[in-house]
């Protein structure tokens, strides 16, 4: 098994999606929601949202079935994951890379794919999205929406790769990929889409981009980076900012106070991080430049929160934390915020949002609002349906944030029971039974769509090689202690796949099978258990893409 994410050519993701939908009522896994009629429209980059909610930046939006599940439960804004010039093994990611039990952590960053291969994903995402909206009712055209986001200092971003991507994603319409992905769309058949309807599919995948930078970035590089994106390529531009603003002090008495005492972390990343008093300097001198340009500027809050690995919970020394610990961090950010603005800052949420907080935090007037920590929950993708019913009825005033709403947030986080610490259930490792389906959790939770429930068998799931990276949430949250993406029988891409690889699991080829079963290896099934066969059998009526 390689670590290596194997994108789905877009004919296999479309054909995926469509017949699965036909034939379950499900896209990658998931039941899709049609919120067409929620009519709950935010105004956002000259368009209309149907939803104010979707994926964060990270493992959600990093591939075309990721996103295509997202839009399906009820996501309109999507935070792209980070593009850089670094990806695949320059990032040095060590594995499993993230870790969700009550909080959640993880040790990755930006996207692992190149910048070429994170704009055909997006473009096959964004196309495939167009098509199953209009022909399964889903939403309207033209009410969600693609955030960019770009990293990590103005050399990289300014580098040929980097600028390559961000005017694909301005304009895609003479990359191969989008020309490809619109001719095969032709050639598919549907009920309700036309060739009409295709071709006016827009090109223009984003017209906005969140700026990320590393801990300790000067104030004077991240507004540079900020002008660049406005002045020379005339985005609506947001700068992400880390928590670490609110102070050392105050970070480790809110977090002490909800029980959340063994999060370790010093203060050199309040010492070397920007300062409040040159952050509100900056932003304001961000925000004229964007009113002059006719830009939307704001702050997207906030950034993961660094602390280091005391537990073992993954390799290395430093990790990443949210969910609902980071929440108080990113909640008394906002306040500060919005008291050196009067509200007239505009603010993108994503730090520990949930069912218990969003409807305030949407009334507050900050939006969008992007979760990652719940996706990797239990339910998974599905949350996003409960998330969009929440704010379904809201009306907030876009024009500025309630100060007095958000002050109202951050005071009570500490008397609030739901973000309390509660003592972590670790399972204990038993022998897990073949093809294990004794419960969803790890289909619900891979955020790459790379567990599936087999059609046909009782109980029975297939893990996908192609979509996996090893991130190890399936293990992390695994009642029985299996380790989900190890453990189980496994669909490879290919033949080739399959021999680089020790785990048990199969190929489907023209004549038949290529199987590891037990140790052995090759193409002869007759010996094998009747179970695998029967498994074997019921995938390849599935036609899953992988």
């Amino acid at each position: 098994m390689s670590i290596e994410m194997k994108p789905i050519p877009f004919r296999a993701l479309l054909n995926q999606a469509v017949k699965e939908y036909r034939l379950k009522g499900t896209m990658f896994g998931v039941p899709p929601i049609s919120i067409i009629e929620y009519r709950n429209y935010a105004p956002l980059f000259g368009q209309t949202l149907n939803s104010p909610v979707g994926p964060a930046a990270g493992p959600h939006t990093q591939l075309a079935q990721n996103l295509i599940a997202a839009y399906a439960t009820g996501g309109r804004f999507f935070e792209l994951k980070t593009v850089q010039v670094l990806w695949g093994e320059q990032l040095g990611i060590q594995r499993p890379c993230i870790y969700v039990r009550d909080e959640a952590y993880n040790t990755e960053w930006s996207t692992e794919l190149s910048p070429e291969q994170a704009a055909a994903e997006y473009i096959k995402a964004w196309i495939a999205i167009k098509l199953l909206l209009k022909e399964f009712r889903l939403g309207e055209p033209d009410a969600f929406l693609f955030n960019m986001s770009v990293g990590y200092d103005l050399e990289g971003i300014k580098s040929p790769s980097v600028d390559a991507f961000i005017e694909t994603m301005k304009d895609a319409s003479s990359s191969p990929v989008w020309q490809e992905c619109i001719a095969v769309a032709k050639d598919m058949v549907f009920d309700v889409v036309d060739e009409e309807y295709i071709d006016a599919i827009s090109p223009h995948i984003s017209n906005n981009v969140t700026i990320s930078t590393m801990h300790g970035c000067p104030p004077e590089q991240i507004q540079a980076i900020a002008e660049y994106m406005m002045r020379e390529k005339g985005l609506h531009t947001y700068v992400k900012c880390n928590p670490t603003l609110i102070g050392y002090d105050k970070a480790r008495a809110l977090l002490d106070e909800l029980g959340y005492t063994d999060v370790v972390f010093g203060r050199e990343h309040f010492e070397h991080d920007m300062q409040l008093p040159d952050a509100v300097r900056m932003l304001g001198e961000l925000m004229e430049v964007g009113e002059s340009l006719g830009l939307r500027f704001g702050v997207k809050l906030t950034n993961t929160f660094p602390v280091k690995i005391t537990r073992g919970e993954m390799p290395g020394t430093d990790m990443y934390m949210s969910g609902k610990a980071l929440f108080p961090l990113a909640m008394h950010t906002a306040l500060l915020l919005c008291e050196a603005f009067e509200g007239y800052l505009p603010i993108s949420y994503s730090g520990g949002a949930d069912t218990e907080n969003i409807a305030q935090i949407y009334a507050a007037g900050i939006y969008p609002i992007t979760v990652a920590t719940l996706l990797l929950k239990p339910q998974g993708y599905k949350n996003l349906r409960k998330l969009a019913e929440k704010c379904a009825n809201i009306k907030p005033d876009f024009c500025a944030i309630d100060t007095a709403r958000v002050r109202n947030l951050a005071n009570r986080c500490t008397a609030d029971e739901h973000l309390r610490r509660k003592p972590r259930k670790v399972a204990v490792g038993q022998t897990p039974p073949f093809a294990c389906g004794r419960c969803t959790t790890c289909v619900d939770v891979c955020p790459n769509r790379a567990n599936y429930f087999v059609d046909g068998l009782e109980k029975k799931v297939i893990h996908l090689d192609g979509p996996c990276n090893d991130c190890g949430n399936c293990a992390s949250l695994c009642p029985f202690g299996f380790t989900p993406y190890a453990d189980k029988f496994v669909l490879y891409p290919d033949v080739e796949t399959l021999r680089q690889s020790e785990r048990d699991g199969f190929a489907i080829t023209k004549d038949g099978y290529y199987v590891r079963y037990a140790g052995a290896v090759g193409a002869d099934v007759s010996q094998l258990p009747a179970e695998v066969t029967e498994l074997m059998d019921a995938v390849r009526r599935m036609h899953l893409a992988t």
